[in-house]
């Protein structure tokens, strides 16, 4: 039952053209898989997206030799050996808990959902995370075409990336409600893009678009700003993937100003870390929609975890809490296993095979590897 050998897949996959948000551009989707190897040859995966070069030198040099001989069952002590070892390094630490969660949930012959706990539900409702913006051009020139089809591939819920110019941002957002009609669900992503007051001037102009939440309307940390919109601000306001640690959280729920936790999973110390979240959150009825970034393990981790969080009212056409950010746009990582589907209802079904319930191996990874390093006893 023991560990064995910790591999690391540095991953980039190209894309076939540019996109981004109102901050950053990028061509190609890149990430750090790590998967942890017991004695008798089964795998468990994790992930690390945000600087995968780094996270995966952290590994490398202190982590993974550290695990070898381990109990993967362990999760709770081994994660804390970690957090010590890592140095802040909290990507790292969240890659190796997520395959520690997914190993010793497939010799135990478990879905994830059930080693943390149970699933509440079998079916998550998801929303489609897009369009991007795209350069040379005006980047909302694709919306109405791009959301059509996410529409059409059943999801009831979208989460449009905004901050290009504040009646732009009015314009592009109104539109989408009419498509979608009274009953979806319209949420609202800045990307930190503005000052507060520049998002507050954005917003009061989509008061009949009947936003569920506005997202990063200011910079993550940014306490007062997140206060000053609290109180003119109708829509929920979201925010937290960049924090890598539950503490980051309480100020902005002891000031009220924090409705909707989105931890990352992949940057907040893994399943672990993100549970501590969300306990926190329950204790001030918040609810915790993850972050999901990166490639199928991240999002695997995000949909487990995400069937065992309590359900809230949303208010509105929404019903309630909680829902999946599914990242709508191009990505050959999230696509290696097949990408997941999406039901008529605009759910998506929780796997119940032992792990994350995918089947994912190193041959699959092999076309977008960069760089691999194993960990293994001498």
């Amino acid at each position: 039952m023991s560990i064995a050998a910790v591999c690391l897949h540095h991953l980039v996959a190209p894309l076939p053209e540019v996109i981004g948000n109102a901050l950053v551009s990028f061509d190609r989707r890149e990430s750090l898989f790590v998967e942890i190897v017991d004695r008798h040859g089964r795998s468990g995966w994790g992930e690390a997206w945000h600087t995968p070069a780094a996270e995966r030198a952290t590994i490398a040099a202190r982590l993974a030799p550290r695990l070898l001989g381990q109990d993967p069952q362990q999760i709770g002590r081994l994660w804390q050996e970690m957090r010590e070892a890592a140095g802040g390094a909290m990507g790292a630490v969240a890659a190796i808990d997520m395959a520690l969660h997914d190993l010793a949930a497939r010799q135990r012959g478990i879905p994830v959902s059930t080693l943390l706990g149970g699933a509440l539900r079998n079916r998550v409702a998801a929303y489609a995370s897009g369009p991007f913006f795209k350069p040379g051009g005006h980047p909302y020139r694709e919306f109405e075409r791009e959301v059509e089809g996410y529409l059409r591939a059943g999801f009831k819920a979208v989460k449009l990336r905004s901050g290009f110019a504040p009646a732009d941002d009015a314009a592009i957002v109104n539109t989408v409600r009419q498509m979608m009609g009274p009953d979806g669900t319209l949420m609202l992503d800045f990307n930190q893009s503005y000052a507060p007051r520049a998002a507050l001037a954005a917003v009061s102009n989509m008061r009949e678009a009947g936003l569920l939440w506005v997202e990063e309307p200011t910079v993550p940390g940014d306490l007062q700003g997140y206060r000053m919109l609290s109180g003119r601000m109708t829509p929920a306001l979201a925010g937290g993937e960049t924090f890598t640690d539950a503490r980051a959280f309480r100020p902005f729920l002891e000031a009220g100003c924090m409705d909707v936790l989105q931890p990352d999973i992949a940057v907040c110390g893994g399943l672990t870390g993100v549970g501590r979240v969300a306990a926190l959150a329950e204790l001030y009825d918040r609810p915790v929609v993850p972050h999901v970034w990166g490639g199928i393990v991240n999002f695997q981790a995000a949909l487990h975890l995400t069937a065992t969080l309590p359900a809230l009212r949303s208010g509105g056409a929404a019903g309630g809490y909680p829902f999946l950010e599914f990242d709508a746009g191009p990505n050959p990582l999230l696509d290696l296993c097949g990408r997941p589907a999406v039901n008529n209802d605009g759910t998506v079904t929780v796997p119940d095979g032992p792990g994350f319930g995918i089947d994912l191996n190193a041959d699959m990874l092999a076309p977008f590897v960069v760089a691999r390093q194993d960990v293994t006893a001498l």
